[in-house]
């Protein structure tokens, strides 16, 4: 597979203090399954013996202490957050690697080509859980090069997400045929709010209209939702806020910004395109860890039917293990239709290299008109 780089963060390699800080020592040499480790009770032991592990997380503040809270009320290891957007987490890491600073037992974002980035630094090692099996890698991920590294857990979807009191009989009509074109419908003008390409859902949603989709959307359709003067905003996190209060009638956004929303009660609805692109929050094991042992039994609870379902319940997302159930509140509204995910924008030849920041550049001055 040729693989795509297009948002690998800039890191600067400092002389960074090792002081107080834990290694993990020669890595090749700990174990790479739980048969390795002597068994699950022993894993658990050794883990148990450590006391703590340290999380870097993307996922939502609230939604992972909850998880981390169950991981410890199970087995009495405190979990300590470290929590950040993806690309500023992953710059972090990245510095902390380099300069042989070793902090982080855990690591989680949504950026594929960061994965890919680690794994060719070698900063994420192979260790196969006891279920391993339980995914379908050759859907979720592009080739087979983070297989045994990185393990999915749920994903946010790209949805445009509406105010049902905000906007007319004929809007809605428009938005549940199409909701992707209905953006560039003129009585929408000053009524769209949207959010900073940079982000890995919001990226994904531009790159599936315009360039998976060129036939039938590409960038005349992002010409017209220009001439619709959105207002552009670099977080998601407030448009969601300000979409619910009325301020704005719609968003091309996330679906997991609005699922709380919807459960308690908000005139929001949303649609998923045809396909919808895909967030993929996903876990990885550092090659070197303060803890290896509590990472290891972290990484085996994290990928359980246990560990994965109750991520993707507190986080709301969309589940990734073979089996998995959606019964969500937000999957039993009438209006609600099951997604059909789109992970190709890594593959996208279009945005390899320095032709992402080109793109992503040429999205904004459409939306700026």
């Amino acid at each position: 597979m040729m693989r795509r780089k297009w948002l690998v963060a800039t890191v600067v390699a400092g002389s960074l203090t090792l002081a107080g800080c834990g290694s993990s020592g020669d890595a090749k040499n700990l174990p790479q399954d739980v048969t390795a480790a002597g068994g699950m009770d022993q894993l658990v032991k050794k883990a148990q013996s450590e006391g703590e592990l340290s999380l870097y997380a993307g996922t939502t503040e609230e939604a992972t202490t909850a998880w981390g809270k169950a991981f410890t009320k199970k087995y009495g290891i405190k979990v300590k957050l470290y929590r950040d957007g993806s690309t500023t987490l992953f710059q972090k890491w990245a510095q902390e690697a380099q300069g042989g600073v070793n902090k982080a037992d855990i690591v989680i974002q949504n950026v594929f080509q960061l994965w890919e980035d680690a794994a060719d630094k070698d900063w994420i090692t192979n260790y196969k859980t006891q279920n391993f099996g339980g995914y379908d890698y050759d859907t979720v991920f592009p080739g087979d090069d983070l297989v045994g590294k990185v393990y999915p857990l749920h994903q946010s979807i790209g949805a445009v997400a509406w105010n049902t009191k905000v906007v007319t009989p004929q809007q809605q009509a428009l938005l549940e045929k199409d909701p992707v074109a209905a953006l560039t419908d003129p009585s929408f003008k000053g009524k769209i709010a949207l959010g900073d390409t940079g982000g890995a859902t919001t990226a994904g949603n531009y790159a599936n209209a315009i360039i998976n989709q060129a036939g039938k959307y590409g960038w005349k359709w992002l010409e017209g939702v220009g001439a619709n003067d959105p207002a552009l905003f670099e977080s998601q996190i407030p448009i969601a806020a300000q979409l619910v209060k009325g301020e704005y009638a719609v968003t091309f956004g996330t679906d997991t910004l609005y699922n709380d929303y919807v459960d308690e009660g908000a005139p929001i609805q949303y649609k998923y395109p045809d396909p919808a692109a895909s967030a993929l929050w996903s876990i990885a094991l550092p090659t070197k860890t303060p803890h290896p042992y509590a990472a290891r039994l972290f990484m085996e609870w994290a990928t359980s039917a246990e560990g994965h379902d109750l991520m993707a319940k507190l986080g709301t997302g969309t589940g990734t293990r073979t089996g998995w159930k959606d019964d969500r509140k937000v999957a039993k509204e009438p209006w609600y239709a099951p997604p059909k995910p789109w992970y190709g924008m890594s593959e996208l030849p279009q945005l390899e290299g320095k032709k992402f920041g080109e793109f992503v550049t040429k999205v904004n001055e459409t939306l700026k008109g």
